[in-house]
């Protein structure tokens, strides 16, 4: 039976298949992590979607005070000169 490049690995014996066992642990953690963290990124987008009107009305509503007191203060130090 061929493995490929892993041929030659078999050829070590206990060493070899210790290395293959230890990729392939590699490989599922790896297989995982990827999972879970495409997971968590679909939570984070179900979670915006639900508060993303809420968030762009604050913002809007911020963006409108900030302009309102960025008028007030030039007009109060432009009446002092």
């Amino acid at each position: 039976m061929s493995f490929g490049i892993f041929d030659s690995l078999a050829q070590y014996g206990i060493l070899g298949f210790a290395v293959l066992a230890l990729g392939y642990l590699c490989w599922i953690f790896l297989n995982r992590l990827m999972k879970s963290e495409e997971d968590y990124r679909q939570r984070v987008e179900e979670l915006e979607g639900e508060y993303r009107e809420d968030l762009e009305k604050k913002l809007e509503e911020s963006t409108e005070s900030s302009k309102s007191l960025k008028e007030t203060i030039l007009a109060l130090f432009s009446n002092k000169k």
